[in-house]
């Protein structure tokens, strides 16, 4: 698995994500910080209440589960499942 290209076609495939979200998380990928990355992509889904469907909440699953996270970051994304 591709990290970066898993990371990145999580954030673009989130409807709703704000731009300038999306523009910090692309940056931060461009310098390989993914979990800090990650961290955004989560906090931003669950503080904008922003819905996600099964196949990004897998994904972000996987990502952090790759990363070794603490399954908290995600855990609460999993109730704004659509």
């Amino acid at each position: 698995m591709e990290l970066n290209n898993l990371l990145k076609e999580i954030v673009k495939n989130i409807t709703k994500f704000p731009l300038e979200d999306e523009e910090r998380v692309l940056e931060f990928l461009e310098h390989d910080e993914w979990g800090i990355a990650l961290e955004v992509i989560c906090s931003v889904i669950e503080q904008e209440g922003i819905p996600v469907d099964k196949d990004i909440f897998s994904k972000i699953e996987e990502a952090g589960i790759f990363m070794e996270m603490d399954k908290t970051l995600w855990v609460e994304i999993g109730k704004q499942i659509k």
